[in-house]
């Protein structure tokens, strides 16, 4: 199950330079969606968790923590 971690998300694109219009344009989303699959994660398709990970993360560890985030996940 993918389990967004949107602070660290946030945090990987003001590191990389990127913005939400800036994102969106590089996984052709409207800025709006974008801001909404951040607002509501669990919506979010696995394409665009692919996209984040590839455009975001150094490697596949860190995309595993970031979208697979065990901390996040329901008791």
């Amino acid at each position: 199950m993918v389990t967004v971690n949107v602070p660290r998300v946030r945090g990987k694109m003001a590191e990389k330079g990127y913005n939400c219009t800036s994102v969106s344009k590089e996984l052709k989303i409207s800025r709006n969606t974008l801001i909404t699959y951040l607002n509501k994660p669990e919506r979010m398709p696995y394409r665009i968790v692919a996209g984040l990970a590839e455009l975001l993360c150094d490697d596949t560890a860190e995309a595993r923590e970031i979208f697979f985030d065990e901390n996040l996940r329901g008791a």
